[in-house]
């Protein structure tokens, strides 16, 4: 594994990961590009276990900020709080 990150994730954090790279995976599909490495990491988040380290490449961590970052800015274009999308954000960093 290249360059590992090991980051705990909280329930609320899994959850949010899971909606962004959801949000994302299907604007990837509508593009037809890059959609299978993000159903991969759908798949490995949602099979982790809450409030235990896991350990991430560090192009899975791009990944995920990339997708955490495009949530965000939605919640802030439709006048939503973002603090949790912000604590998901700065554990990836």
């Amino acid at each position: 594994m290249r360059n590992g990150k090991k980051i705990k994730l909280t329930h609320a954090n899994k959850i949010i990961l899971i909606t962004a790279l959801g949000d994302y995976y299907y604007l990837q599909r509508a593009n037809n590009t890059g959609w299978q490495e993000t159903g991969y990491m759908i798949l490995k988040v949602d099979s982790l276990s809450a409030g235990k380290k896991a350990v991430f490449t560090s192009e899975e961590v791009h990944l995920a900020r990339t997708a955490v970052n495009q949530l965000r800015n939605k919640k802030i274009k439709q006048g939503q709080y973002t603090d949790a999308t912000d604590d998901m954000l700065l554990k990836l960093n």
